[in-house]
């Protein structure tokens, strides 16, 4: 009975992590990545423990064959996720070393326990199997940015500009754009001193340049576009993991990369919403690349989809035999009821092959999405739908929200850190989340209009108060604090002030002015509230070290806590803070240095820019312009 309610179990962590290892990427959801964490974590010790049970039962049962090699697949095969964090890239030699020991005790059962009538499907399903664990080692060792390929894209892209010296590129239509979508892995070496470079065959390369200009891709539709842009974000990705891997961008330097984000990424009336469609399935590669099995896939290990789709019948016809032909023996265990001598073994495992064989289904479909650069046009145009369903977006595309003044005083019980000494996290004081909200047109259009006003010379919002006609005044607020967390804790505090202080409405304005005041105030506070969630949960994002914004943040916590002890609302926090912040002997004490700051500079923006129009148009640049600042 123990051995069946593992095996359930893991059938269920086999689900978990088909069903929820691509969506997590699309939740910010503490529930969802604990999940996944448990059914990833727990999934060696559970198969090695249940095949030991397996191994040492008295009973001779034929189907521990068949479940073995069910829970074999668990290890490497059905799901996406490859790896749970990076530091499990690294550690593929554990993986690899673990995977043999696994796939010895399932030789061992289909040797000794396999029934005759189906042994022989077995281990054709078992040398399928280990073929397909061999992509997530192989996906796994490309993570770790160790491949000579890495090299060899070092070396093209140092002279990608130089292969057609008198062409003139064309940021719009990607002409002379030669960034590597695909074919990376055909590559030679050229042994001549003393260079010794890895160069690729240039005609075996699938770049972007062929991509956007091929019979796949040519017209100007909106599905079009979005292949495109789809190919083009392939690109970049490859770029982002070489920069992870500390390998040389040589491109970025060049005057036509510049040209390509600022005349030709951000060209046209929807620039803004492109930008951050091409951002977003960018980030996607990034992810797929360290954490799915879909880059090795596509990398050149297509016999995997093959051998996906071989799984199919094999496992249909294993059910067959199972559910019509198998009986359980009046000499062995009948693991489940042995009322009646109904096959309930055989029920069990029918359900759980048929259920394997949905989970290769689905996904090869999930890769076939990603796999966007196919030759058929019927192909091209479905994939086109596909990736206009918001069922299939790349991430949640939302903003976590965090208050300071609103969440100060917050105080965890930290129950399961105790519980379960210490395996979950320690919350600290002060930092909780609010709710995440939607990532507004508004925001996008704000962040990309900074991005292009910079002109790729980017501030911590100097160049915003400059252009709002404020820097003299306000000059003060980022010279005087020592670091980036430190300016925006302070400008987060201030904020927040403005908000309290002005209504949602100002019945004053006209019409037009007054929507966009609530504009700029959406994007104002949204992005306060994220840049204040960065420092609170995420330190390490910012371009200070992540130590110096933990033990900021922390200091600043304990500030707000004495200042704002037995105050309740976060009105009344506001109203105490803009009164301490007008004292004119404030600055003496340095206890409250940090949130004093804050609440003098709030005190500024709503003194001495009365008009609430200009003065949430200077604080939504201000966080446009810092959002692109810290942007890693």
């Amino acid at each position: 009975m123990l051995t069946e309610v593992l095996m359930l179990l893991g059938v269920v962590g086999l689900l978990v992590l088909l069903l929820l290892g691509s969506y997590r990427r699309r939740s910010s959801g503490a529930a969802v990545k604990v999940t996944i964490w448990v059914a990833y974590t727990s999934s060696y010790p559970l198969v090695n423990y249940t095949l030991g049970l397996m191994q040492s039962s008295p009973y001779n049962n034929d189907l521990f064959s068949v479940w073995a090699l069910c829970l074999f697949l668990i290890l490497g095969s059905v799901d996406s996720l490859s790896a749970y964090s990076l530091q499990d890239n690294e550690n593929w030699k554990r993986f690899y070393f673990q995977e043999f020991i696994m796939s010895s005790w399932v030789v061992l059962l289909i040797s000794y326990g396999g029934h005759p009538n189906f042994q022989y499907l077995l281990w054709v399903m078992y040398a399928i199997i280990v073929i397909k664990c061999s992509v997530r080692v192989a996906s796994l060792r490309l993570a770790t940015g160790r491949n000579i390929s890495d090299k060899g894209m070092v070396d093209y892209m140092s002279c990608e500009h130089e292969l057609c010296p008198d062409e003139d590129p064309d940021p719009v239509t990607m002409r002379g754009y030669r960034y590597v979508i695909g074919g990376d892995g055909k590559w030679r070496m050229v042994a001549m001193a003393p260079e010794f470079e890895l160069k690729y065959d240039v005609d075996k390369l699938l770049t972007v340049d062929k991509g956007c200009q091929g019979s796949l891709l040519r017209g100007d539709g909106d599905n079009i576009g979005r292949l495109k842009d789809v190919c083009l974000s392939m690109a970049l990705s490859n770029m982002l993991n070489r920069r992870f891997a500390g390998l040389e961008l040589a491109e970025s330097n060049l005057g036509k990369t510049h040209d390509f984000l600022f005349h030709g990424l951000l060209h046209g009336d929807n620039c803004f919403e492109r930008a951050f469609r091409v951002i977003e399935e960018k980030l996607a590669f990034v992810h797929d690349f360290f954490y799915t099995k879909y880059y090795a896939i596509y990398s050149g290990h297509h016999l995997s989809v093959l051998l996906s789709f071989s799984m199919i019948p094999f496992c249909s016809w294993l059910a067959y035999k199972l559910f019509r032909h198998f009986q359980t023996p009046n000499d062995e265990l009948k693991l489940v009821f042995p009322a009646h001598n109904r096959n309930y073994d055989a029920l069990i495992t029918f359900v759980l092959v048929v259920g394997i064989a949905w989970c290769k289904v689905a996904l090869i479909s999930n890769y076939v999405v990603r796999d966007s650069w196919k030759s058929r046009e019927w192909v091209a145009k479905s994939i086109g739908c596909i990736t206009g369903l918001k069922f299939f977006r790349s991430w949640e595309d939302k903003l976590v929200q965090y208050t300071l003044l609103q969440n100060c005083n917050f105080k965890p019980i930290n129950i399961l850190h105790r519980v379960t000494f210490s395996l979950v996290d320690k919350t600290k004081n002060g930092r909780k989340k609010d709710a995440p909200i939607k990532l507004s047109m508004a925001v996008k259009r704000a962040v990309m209009e900074a991005l292009k006003s910079s002109n790729g010379e980017l501030t911590n919002g100097v160049t915003s108060l400059q252009a709002n006609g404020v820097l003299q005044k306000l000059s003060w607020s980022y010279t005087n604090h020592a670091t980036t967390t430190h300016t925006i804790l302070a400008w987060h505090i201030a904020t927040t002030l403005c908000e309290a202080h002005d209504p949602m409405h100002q019945p004053s304005e006209e019409e037009q002015h007054r929507t966009e005041t609530a504009t700029n105030r959406h994007v104002a506070s949204s992005l306060s509230r994220y840049c204040a969630y960065l420092v609170a949960f995420a330190p390490e994002l910012l371009p200070d070290h992540c130590f110096i914004s933990e033990s900021t943040f922390d200091s600043l916590i304990i500030e707000t806590q004495t200042l704002l002890e037995k105050v309740k609302t976060l009105q009344q926090r506001c109203e105490i803070l803009k009164e301490v912040g007008a004292m004119p002997d404030i600055n003496n004490n340095r206890r409250f240095r940090l949130t004093i700051s804050g609440a003098q500079l709030g005190n500024q923006l709503i003194h001495e820019i009365t008009s609430p129009r200009l003065r949430w148009k200077v604080m939504s640049n201000f966080w446009a312009e810092m959002m692109m600042y810290i942007a890693p």
